[in-house]
């Protein structure tokens, strides 16, 4: 799939603040598949970016009931994420084989379980990151993969609150997006080596202009939030969003290349050593 497709998916089911950085997102994971398995997927919460990023093949027709389309097989063996999570909610899904609830510092897998672990703009909100990470290295197999994506500080300098309000405005949505760990791209690889990793590649995947765009996009997102608080659903009319929001442009923006230095959020594919 591409961008645009992505965040057209996206848009029929979540909000647009959500919608744009998960779609670009979900574009940098597709480069790997398919994903060498055994899979662990660490921070899962409701599954739906796997579902959206790596349910890529047609649904599957169970042969007790060949007329009607029913969901495929788990593409993730285990989804992991802590008690207070969404991950109850990824039981409806179907898209991890196990799911497991964690208490965000020792991951209970054996040593060397598989091939590929994934966790998406997880890393920046954990209490002992290095912790996190070290116990993702162990849950690995030698030379297994570790694709991620984090925040880094432009982020935070480069919102739309930022630039109109200042420090306090940054301050101030660090604590609402609990971001323990905006760390400079200086530091986000000098950690991921320190605790066992090559890097294999690293992107820049959000440009200043879409820093702001996005943080912009939460207050135009606050009828969603509305929707989700009264009726449990992101999404009350399905493709209105699509029809309303300028998604070309907004592809545009998205697609823009970027520094790895002054990015707001850096994808990495890493090894273990």
């Amino acid at each position: 799939m591409n961008l645009e497709s992505i965040l057209k998916k996206y848009l029929s089911e979540r909000p647009l603040f959500l919608s744009l950085i998960r779609a670009k997102e979900a574009e940098l994971y597709q480069k790997y598949l398919p994903l060498k398995k055994p899979v662990l997927d660490v921070g899962c919460g409701d599954g739906f970016f796997v579902k959206v990023t790596f349910r890529v093949r047609p649904l599957a027709r169970l042969r007790s009931d060949p007329v009607r389309d029913l969901r495929p097989d788990p593409v993730i063996d285990v989804g992991l994420d802590l008690k207070d999570s969404r991950i109850e909610e990824a039981k409806q899904l179907n898209i991890y084989k196990k799911l497991v609830i964690y208490n965000g510092r020792k991951i209970p897998l054996p040593n060397n379980s598989f091939s590929t672990v994934i966790s998406n703009c997880v890393l920046e909100h954990v209490s002992d990151l290095y912790n996190v990470v070290k116990e993702v290295n162990r849950v690995l197999k030698p030379e297994g993969t570790f694709l991620t994506t984090v925040m880094a500080k432009p982020w935070e300098e480069n919102l739309f609150g930022t630039k109109i309000i200042g420090g306090a405005y940054k301050e101030w949505m660090r604590k609402r997006q609990l971001h323990r760990n905006l760390l400079s791209r200086t530091e986000w690889d000098q950690m991921f080596q320190r605790a066992g990793f090559t890097i294999k590649e690293s992107t820049g995947y959000l440009n200043p202009q879409a820093c702001a765009v996005i943080d912009l996009s939460h207050y135009l997102s606050i009828p969603s939030l509305i929707s989700y608080k009264l009726f449990g659903r992101w999404i009350l009319f399905e493709g209105l969003a699509v029809k309303l929001i300028p998604v070309k442009y907004l592809v545009k923006v998205l697609s823009e290349k970027v520094l790895k230095d002054e990015s707001g959020a850096i994808f990495y594919a890493l090894k273990k050593k």
